[in-house]
């Protein structure tokens, strides 16, 4: 459904799917791009499997089996890279890892 009859329902990153919220902010290939090099990132500064699944990303509900200090870690990374990720909400662009860092 449109929120503004005048605009279009696309997604305004991909132009391809109309712009769900899950849409927007997990399964588009743009906003994919940007979830996987933090979950590079995450991965390779812990060097540790890190599950690469909505509910973590974007709900924060992480793993009990994971350690308290990894659970610390993931919180702060991932509560830092979806603020970034909703302050360049309307931008075509995705962010840039650099962002989530400062």
């Amino acid at each position: 459904a449109r929120m503004f009859k005048d605009k279009s329902d696309k997604c305004w990153k991909c132009h391809q799917t109309p712009g769900s919220y899950y849409h927007m902010w997990w399964t588009c290939s743009d906003a994919k791009k940007y979830w996987t090099k933090i979950h590079t990132w995450l991965e390779k500064m812990t060097e540790q499997h890190i599950d690469y699944k909505p509910e973590l990303f974007l709900l924060g509900i992480i793993p009990e089996t994971y350690s308290k200090e990894l659970q610390y870690l993931i919180v702060n990374v991932l509560t830092a890279a979806r603020i970034v990720f909703a302050k360049n909400w309307k931008s075509e662009k995705i962010p840039m890892q650099e962002e989530v860092i400062r």
